[in-house]
């Protein structure tokens, strides 16, 4: 079953504890999910308001929850995170990568990477481009998919490695990679692996 039983949110901090990170993990009778973004506010409005919105909800219905989440909370990095720890919870249920689960088709391109404002590939050479992609800001997984249908030549904040897998999903071409989010590089490597080829 994949219906949500259980979502506990909980405040963390980064190696230098000068930014602090929201944990949402969603659990239904059979699957887990957990997403992480960061998030400056209190958590205890979203603790006693919107969490218990979602339980018994089904986190198959993703678009359903997304619009539910639009409606209970002003906070669009709570949104992603609440959204994307559902559909983990989900492709986890399938027993399914992420980016499969949300229907991407893998086109033998993988995301470039934005570090600092200097584009690399997945083997961190720096290569040259005058392009400028659209920013897309963090919200649900169907508002993300509503702002990239027009435009694949975006660039979304990679602050969870589920981004990597919404970017293959949705064939968003880069990645901001903040330095120390060493994590987003392995996770992408992982996925190549998964999908047979040669690092």
């Amino acid at each position: 079953m994949t219906v949500i039983e259980d979502i506990r949110a909980r405040k963390v901090y980064n190696g230098n504890k000068e930014k602090s990170i929201v944990e949402i993990d969603v659990y239904t009778s059979s699957s887990f999910g957990r997403a992480a973004v960061p998030f400056e506010e209190d958590i205890s409005e979203v603790e006693e308001v919107v969490l218990p919105e979602l339980a018994g909800l089904d986190a198959i219905e993703q678009k359903s929850l997304d619009e539910l989440l639009c409606e209970i909370t002003p906070y669009n990095n709570i949104r992603f995170a609440l959204s994307l720890a559902s559909a983990k919870a989900a492709s986890s249920f399938y027993s399914l990568p992420l980016f499969r689960y949300l229907g991407g088709i893998y086109e033998e391109q993988m995301p470039l990477l934005d570090i600092g404002g200097k584009i690399f590939d997945m083997d961190l050479k720096e290569l040259k481009t005058t392009q400028k992609p659209k920013k897309i800001e963090l919200d649900t997984i169907s508002q993300i998919y509503s702002a990239s249908k027009e435009d694949k030549n975006c660039i979304i904040p990679a602050v969870d490695e589920g981004v990597c897998h919404i970017s293959l999903a949705f064939s968003l071409r880069y990645l901001e990679v903040i330095e120390e989010n060493i994590q987003i590089i392995n996770e992408l490597i992982r996925i190549k692996e998964y999908l047979g080829e040669e690092i």
